[in-house]
């Protein structure tokens, strides 16, 4: 599935616009942000020529944090979204590995982060009924990651992915607000839907081997 053009037809739609997310950043960003989170000890870390610390990184949201003066240049607001590949090292699992492609969109909006997450919460949904799949909605769940506001975080979950439920989460941060969609689970949870469907209507084979 090529997720830029499936995403983007969604967040385009919505007047977002596409950011090109570098897979190496510095550590420090992360740190600042995300400090306390289980993702610090999962970074792939490590210095570079001059020394300097980096990583491949682990989640995006923080560098649109970082960057959010830099990005809205004189606006109030500012509507993005990204395909990017991701690192974390952790054990490998149905729907957690070490490098994974993550959806998201982030809405920059430092007067208003409410009116941002309730978007953003809304475009979360939107994409995925247009994928045809089935969820739950926790719109109050608290997120693991220190740079959301508290209460204001939310997530997707399809129970038909066991232990790794989670799908989608994002929330309200201090220069807006936004989410993060794993396309890995995204995909287990989308044929995990359909094999009702596909056993329901698709006759029976005995199997043959040779």
């Amino acid at each position: 599935m090529h997720w830029r053009t499936v995403s983007g037809a969604t967040f385009i739609d919505a007047g977002a616009e596409e950011a090109i997310v570098p897979a190496l950043w510095s550590q420090d960003t992360f740190i600042e942000k995300a400090g306390g989170s289980e993702i610090i000890g999962q970074m792939w870390a490590f210095p570079d020529k001059k020394g300097r610390p980096c990583c491949l990184i682990p989640e995006a949201t923080a560098l649109f944090q970082e960057r959010c003066a830099e990005l809205l240049e004189r606006r109030k607001e500012r509507l993005l979204f990204y395909v990017a590949r991701c690192y974390r090292y952790e054990r490998p699992q149905a729907g957690r590995y070490r490098e994974f492609v993550q959806l998201g969109f982030e809405y920059l909006c430092p007067s208003d982060s409410a009116r941002a997450l309730l978007r953003s919460r809304e475009l979360a949904a939107g994409f995925l009924d247009s994928l045809g799949l089935r969820y739950t909605l926790d719109p109050a769940a608290k997120r693991g990651l220190s740079y959301y506001l508290n209460g204001q975080g939310f997530e997707i979950r399809c129970a038909e992915l066991g232990a790794q439920q989670q799908v989608a989460g994002g929330g309200a941060y201090r220069e807006g607000a936004g989410f993060g969609l794993g396309a890995e689970r995204l995909l287990l949870a989308m044929t995990a839907q359909a094999l009702p469907r596909l056993s329901a209507t698709s006759p029976k084979r005995d199997t043959e081997l040779g």
